[in-house]
């Protein structure tokens, strides 16, 4: 073989080889097809979550903000307190939805404009007080348009929940975002 036959076939191989590993990072669910990883809850503390994980699949940047609603329960037998609500990325916004229709935030990262600890609020002194098995819906919009162009490809995020006593939940998404 000659030299420009062997250097055709390395870059072949490498061009299959990086497709390949490409590929296996692809989300298979269709802009329909919103499937969770698994249908466990997560219990730290007093708080449980309804889903630890959820899947956009494909979204597209023209589209805009895409939302989802978890669900967060005390399941302990006295009041507590979620303190704090924080997200992973500035592009993720979290709202703690109201038995009376209102809803508190919006929440975000730490350090980047978004509020982590939440106002006074309820009866505790510094947050959403959750009586002995009831449950707060946590809404996380995630905005596919606040990384600019470069923030196409797979992403996941993460709603971290504290209470007072400082046990974390933490519950994730994942998505594929087009242009």
């Amino acid at each position: 073989m000659n030299k420009q036959t062997i250097i055709t076939l390395i870059v072949i191989l490498i061009g299959i080889t990086g497709l390949a590993i490409w590929s296996k990072n692809v989300i298979p669910a269709s802009t329909t097809e919103a499937t969770s990883k698994s249908n466990l809850t997560r219990t730290e503390g007093a708080l449980v979550v309804d889903e630890l994980f959820y899947n956009f699949g494909k979204i597209s940047m023209k589209d805009g903000n895409v939302s989802k609603v978890f669900k967060v329960t005390n399941n302990s037998a006295t009041d507590t307190i979620i303190s704090k609500v924080y997200t992973s990325c500035m592009c993720t916004a979290a709202y703690v939805l109201l038995p009376d229709g209102g809803k508190l935030g919006p929440f975000g990262m730490p350090g980047h404009g978004g509020v982590a600890e939440m106002p006074g609020h309820g009866n505790g002194p510094a947050g959403e007080v959750l009586a002995p098995g009831e449950t707060r819906e946590i809404e996380v919009v995630y905005d596919p348009n606040a990384h600019g162009p470069a923030g196409v490809g797979l992403i996941e995020r993460a709603v971290i929940l504290e209470d007072e006593n400082k046990n974390v939940v933490e519950f994730t998404f994942r998505a594929s975002v087009t242009p």
